[in-house]
């Protein structure tokens, strides 16, 4: 998915002082000088927003491949890399150089957007309103997306402890087939991989929360402003009521959405660790038992 951050044109347009409206000095001052943020955390993020999305006009990024892949598709591409790259987050990985993360800027976008309503000074309200569906879309997209991923990989580990775990409950069994060399090298060797995919696993997982982190601490900053907006808007009309409750409903749901994926990551963590556990102990075995060949391989060739 393609985050769309609003580039400053649209929101100036968007804004009744256009640059028909003013004179040559106030035009070069707000060329030299963005606009204030309502919320002081965020005007950084947003001016690295605007910054890059003017940037991207002059020189755009190629589209990213992974954008629009689904979860099994994403889960492939982390498993199957040489190496572990963010290349699976698609656009929502914070990339180097970048001071604030893009869900740190959408959030930004969102309440300069309600800050132009509330202020009435919007030169078209309804281009507001799209433009603030737009940015609610983006946020659902990334809180659906890290859903499904973290579903995946939860299901793929809870599979991979059912299948491992029966060999060791069967101690005896599984120590006894142990003493077949080729057994045990299958064993190694499938251990191998699953040490792969637990630590890609890992490192995808602990990337998200970081982005979850993000999104979270940026909505609890978005909902704060809302209510200090909620005591200065008294005269809203019906239509702007009606994009004031439905922003209070997003940033409750994606609150819960943000808490409930921390849940997922960690219950994601424990699983890991107690795959883990099961293919430390099944190497275990597996050197026990290429220990106890290697000394009965030396008593027969004593007692030859």
């Amino acid at each position: 998915m393609n985050i769309t951050i609003t580039p400053e044109s649209e929101w100036l347009s968007s804004n009744r002082m256009s640059a028909s409206d003013v004179d040559n000095d106030s035009l070069s001052d707000m060329d030299a000088k963005p606009p204030v943020h309502p919320v002081p955390q965020m005007q950084g993020a947003f001016e690295e927003s605007m910054m890059e999305t003017l940037n991207e006009s002059e020189d755009p990024e190629p589209q990213d491949r992974m954008s629009n892949a689904d979860s099994v598709s994403r889960r492939k591409m982390l498993l199957e890399q040489d190496e572990y790259q963010r290349t699976v987050a698609g656009r929502w990985k914070q990339r180097p150089g970048e001071q604030f993360h893009p869900l740190w800027k959408l959030v930004a976008q969102i309440s300069f957007g309600m800050h132009l309503l509330q202020q009435g000074v919007a030169k078209s309200d309804e281009e507001v309103i799209k433009i603030l569906q737009n940015h609610v879309d983006d946020i659902d997209g990334f809180l659906e997306r890290t859903t499904d991923d973290f579903d995946l990989a939860q299901g793929d580990i809870d599979e991979r402890i059912r299948y491992l775990k029966l060999p060791l409950e069967h101690g005896s069994v599984f120590d006894t087939m142990l003493n077949d060399r080729n057994f045990r090298t299958a064993i190694v060797e499938g251990n191998e991989k699953i040490e792969h995919i637990i630590d890609r696993t890992a490192a995808a997982m602990n990337d998200a929360l970081k982005d979850v982190q993000k999104g979270l601490d940026a909505t609890r900053e978005l909902a704060k402003y809302l209510t200090r907006l909620d005591k200065q808007w008294d005269e809203r009309t019906e239509e702007h009521d009606s994009v004031y409750l439905a922003m209070i409903g997003n940033t409750e749901g994606w609150t819960r959405a943000f808490l409930t994926l921390q849940s997922k990551g960690n219950a994601l963590r424990r699983a890991l660790v107690q795959l883990g556990g099961i293919v430390a102990e099944m190497q275990k075995r597996a050197g026990a038992a290429r220990q106890r060949n290697l000394v009965s391989l030396v008593e027969r060739r004593r007692n030859s």
